[in-house]
């Protein structure tokens, strides 16, 4: 009997309930190790660091991991064009053009600066069917400013034409930027990567100091070049013990291996 008779488990959760946390494998064994077996399914995960680190390449292991389960798998590139983007995995080891030419795999730029970037990012996100995404990176949007518009509550605006009447605090704006996607994200079934720069000295855990707070994970990458090394730290994953010990990272002719 319950020690709280006004209390029935079976009520809330529901007898047959499986509350069972399923695993989404990172493609990195050791880190896979450190997470009890990977990312929570359909969480988001933020992957955030300085130029260098190694988001890029953790985002490569994600996506080549969900090929090889068979997963459809989406790359959204905001910084980088897809040529630039498959010739840079490919040096770091990973072929993705036989996934692509099977439709297991697509790649998309989507340019900020054009006023239907949300609109191609929603559309391919609801659509898609995916089971694995990576948004790299989500600061271009989270950089770009917001005007009032007349028939919506908000219009993304072209950066340089409307630079000069922002006020210095954009924390509002990123803000919104960073809901609407991570709105668009919960609506699928996929388990997302979203990357972040990360300056230096930030007290901040992603450039736009928001992300970190909404996302269900959040991993930091770090350079340390005085030592010649860099570092990759577990600082948050939801429904999951893992330590906060920073872990060495070697970057190799196959990618990030964890030391």
């Amino acid at each position: 009997m319950s020690e709280y008779p006004f209390y029935n488990e079976e009520e809330v959760v529901g007898k047959d309930t499986d509350i069972t946390l399923e695993r989404v494998t990172t493609g990195i064994s050791k880190l896979d190790e450190l997470l009890q077996g990977g990312f929570p399914k359909k969480s988001i995960i933020l992957v955030s660091g300085p130029p260098g680190s190694g988001k890029t390449i953790l985002c490569y292991h994600f996506i080549s991991e969900g090929i090889k389960k068979g997963e459809r798998s989406l790359y959204i590139s905001v910084d980088q064009r897809i040529k630039t983007l498959l010739m840079h995995a490919q040096a770091a080891g990973f072929d993705f053009l036989p996934s692509i030419e099977t439709g297991l795999l697509k790649f998309i730029y989507i340019d900020v600066e054009k006023a239907n970037s949300y609109t191609e990012l929603g559309d391919e996100l609801m659509t898609g069917g995916y089971q694995r995404v990576v948004l790299d990176s989500l600061s271009p949007f989270a950089d770009t400013p917001l005007v009032l518009g007349s028939s919506v509550e908000f219009e993304k605006a072209p950066v340089i034409d409307k630079l000069g009447s922002y006020p210095l605090d954009s924390r509002p704006v990123a803000r919104f930027h960073v809901r609407r996607i991570f709105d668009f994200i919960h609506r699928t079934q996929s388990t997302t990567i979203v990357t972040s720069e990360l300056p230096n000295n930030s007290d901040a855990l992603s450039r736009d100091s928001v992300s970190e707070f909404l996302a269900d994970g959040v991993i930091l990458l770090g350079v340390d070049p005085m030592m010649d090394r860099r570092k990759l730290t577990i600082w948050k994953m939801r429904g999951t013990k893992h330590t906060l010990k920073p872990q060495d990272v070697v970057i190799t002719e196959g990618g990030l291996i964890l030391k």
